[in-house]
């Protein structure tokens, strides 16, 4: 008898270890899972910048190309600009950090400029760039994406509004355009101005007719729904009507790429 119940609590304590022993186990798990989605959260963050990285130097590397093939730039960019009934500003749906974040507490780096003399309209147009895309009045969205209100073609003239960087206001801004221009004490150099658009779906670079089959998305935005998210490209344009020159591509944040690539090989 004694024997007996020797073995029947020897079985009860047993399966009382089991079950400590699952708990420790669960316990352990439950840790390492955390850790791992952290973990994957950084590969995700990471794989973005890569993308966004990839398609501003592909993007950059297709203008050129259509300027060696054609002997001009793309037409048809997105304008960022919302003529609001006849009171042009920059479009309320671009990128929180383009125009001052949310409810505006934050410098903007991006402002509006306009094309000042038949010279600067010069400039561009012997480039290329003769039109620009505008908020459709009726505001209809094609796909889902904000970028697809830029459906109002609209053919620059002297006195268009067009956006440009917030220079000196704004510290981001003005880094961009020492990116831009590394060796100058005067930016952007006297006689110059720096016109930033978007890169639609309906730009001539895009297409079948073009060097990208579409208008890529910027990887690292947030919210493609309620924000702009394709990418921007800043260009020259000369005062005295000299040629126009692209000067790179951007983030819909306006970030450059070499902050994509720095960002990607600190993340780990």
């Amino acid at each position: 008898m004694h024997s007996m119940a020797l073995r029947s609590y020897s079985r009860r304590a047993a399966r009382a270890f089991t079950l400590l022993e699952l708990v420790v186990v669960l316990s352990i798990l439950a840790i390492l899972a955390g850790g791992i989605l952290v973990k994957l959260d950084v590969l995700q963050l990471r794989a973005n910048k890569g993308v966004s990285a990839s398609s501003m130097a592909g993007i950059s590397r297709m203008i050129q190309t259509y300027v060696v093939t054609n002997n001009h730039y793309p037409d048809g960019f997105d304008s960022l600009i919302d003529d609001n009934g006849g009171s042009p500003q920059l479009y309320a749906g671009l990128d929180p950090q383009l125009i001052g974040g949310l409810g505006g507490a934050s410098p903007t780096k991006l402002t509006t400029t306009t094309i000042a003399s038949a010279s600067e309209l010069r400039s561009l147009n012997r480039m290329g760039i003769t039109s620009l895309f505008e908020v459709d009045a009726g505001g209809g969205l094609a796909s889902g994406f904000p970028s697809d209100v830029f459906q109002t073609s609209r053919t620059l003239g002297v006195g268009a509004t067009v956006a440009t960087l917030n220079h000196p206001a704004e510290g981001d801004a003005t880094a961009i355009l020492q990116h831009f221009y590394p060796n100058e004490a005067t930016l952007p150099p006297a006689g110059k101005k720096v016109l930033v658009f978007g890169l639609g779906p309906r730009c001539s670079l895009i297409g079948r007719s073009g060097m990208l089959q579409e208008a890529p998305l910027y990887a690292n935005s947030a919210d493609k729904v309620s924000y702009y998210a394709r990418h921007l490209v800043a260009f020259e344009v000369d005062t005295g009507g000299g040629r126009a020159r692209f000067l790179g591509a951007l983030g819909a944040d306006a970030d450059r790429l070499d902050e994509e690539l720095s960002e990607y090989y600190e993340l780990q």
